[in-house]
């Protein structure tokens, strides 16, 4: 089921199925992708709670092994919409016999999406129900359109990042498992400029970076910033050895699985753990421009 926020400024489309951002619209402009079976079907995936791709889809837990496969299963999940009003909406989902068969544990989820003025924002809430501490990664992964106006091309975009920094990149395999990382110098520290070519090798996952990013051009006044006060890396993607007018913006909490290995929930250094009858939030926005 199709759900709709708005205010003066944006109007917002979700989807109850993966709780789904389906389009974002100002002055009758949407910036959101709007899906392509040629290139990327999805729009806006939400991920949880595991972030890319494991290792043959595995994993282990306390000597069990379980599968799961890419980005978690939230985004095949269907969510019960709450609290609906005209600028704010939370979805909810919680552990079922079907989650504890591929994740051992006891857990609610909940999106919250809310307009302020020309941001949108997003909250992520997970709730520990469980007798142990329960271990996650999650985040965004909403695609915009390239070129926002048809008299522009990809090429005349670029990234800025507020602040001037020095990533690491996270290399991954074929089967998008991490592989290495190197240091991935920006233009001046701050620009990173589109071309198609960036993706041949799938995905830059970016680490040590400034908490904010601005798709923008020169040649128009159009722009969207993608904010991410509390996450620590940035996945950059569209489909990979394509031209195709989108580009994937994805704050994240943690990694993908390392190449060849099967990560063990408890000893993975970058995921979320959090303990019994906690909550953990993480808030993220776009603005629209």
């Amino acid at each position: 089921m199709n759900y709709t926020i708005k205010n003066d400024i944006l109007t917002i489309q979700i989807t109850s199925l993966g709780a789904e951002l389906q389009s974002i619209k100002k002055d009758n402009i949407e910036y959101l992708w709007q899906g392509d079976e040629k290139s990327w079907k999805n729009r806006a995936t939400n991920i949880f709670p595991y972030v890319g791709r494991m290792t043959d889809s595995k994993y282990k837990f306390k000597n069990n092994t379980y599968e799961m496969g890419s980005h978690g299963f939230a985004r095949h999940t269907e969510f019960l919409a709450e609290q609906i009003s005209n600028t704010k909406i939370i979805f909810k989902t919680k552990f079922n016999e079907d989650t504890l068969k591929c994740y051992p544990f006891k857990f609610e989820f909940h999106i919250v999406y809310e307009i302020l003025q020309n941001t949108l924002k997003i909250s992520y809430q997970v709730f520990n129900l469980d007798s142990q501490t329960i271990y996650f990664g999650l985040g965004g992964h909403p695609g915009f359109n390239i070129p926002l106006e048809n008299e522009l091309n990809f090429e005349d975009y670029y990234l800025e990042f507020d602040n001037e920094c020095n990533p690491i990149n996270y290399n991954v395999s074929e089967s998008g498992q991490i592989i290495s990382s190197c240091s991935y110098p920006l233009k001046n520290n701050k620009f990173l400029n589109l071309n198609h070519n960036l993706f041949d090798n799938d995905a830059l996952i970016l680490e040590n970076i400034s908490n904010s990013v601005t798709l923008k051009s020169d040649k128009s006044n159009k722009k969207i910033k993608v904010c991410f006060p509390n996450m620590s890396y940035l996945g950059i993607w569209h489909s990979p050895k394509k031209c195709v007018p989108f580009l994937c913006i994805e704050p994240w909490t943690s990694l993908p699985s390392r190449y060849g290995i099967l990560e063990d929930f408890e000893k993975q250094e970058n995921l979320i753990s959090l303990k019994v009858s906690e909550t953990y939030i993480n808030n993220w926005e776009i603005q629209i421009f």
